[in-house]
């Protein structure tokens, strides 16, 4: 039997899921879904990358600001030039941190979660 590649979905939290789209979308990433209680209440929602998913809550029990998601990604070299075209900041740009196998780079969103998207061989 096969598996998705993607089996889990990490939550980040975020102070508002709407002006995070604004940093998320420059990375290539669409909203696919939002839910709310109530039109007042917090935000959780679904945003997708080219088949990655993760989640944005602005709940306050879900989890802290500052996570940390790895993705891994065909060029982090060629996502680079691609993102820093579109005005985002990389906090770490790309390098062999991790061993000489491994390429990565970091970029910190506007609440604190770090983003490392990595590139094996």
């Amino acid at each position: 039997m096969s598996s998705p590649l993607q089996r889990v979905v990490p939550a980040l939290r975020v102070k508002s899921v709407a002006a995070s789209m604004d940093f998320y979308s420059r990375l290539g990433f669409a909203l696919e879904w939002e839910h709310r209680f109530e039109p007042s209440f917090p935000v959780f929602a679904s945003i997708r990358w080219d088949g990655m998913q993760i989640f944005l809550t602005e709940h306050t029990g879900d989890c802290q600001f500052g996570g940390l998601v790895h993705f891994d990604i065909p060029s982090v070299d060629e996502f680079f030039a691609l993102i820093r075209e579109r005005g985002v900041a990389v906090d770490q740009p790309p390098a062999n941190s991790l061993g000489p196998d491994l390429r990565d780079m970091v970029v910190v969103d506007p609440d604190g979660n770090r983003l490392c998207f990595l590139t094996r061989g």
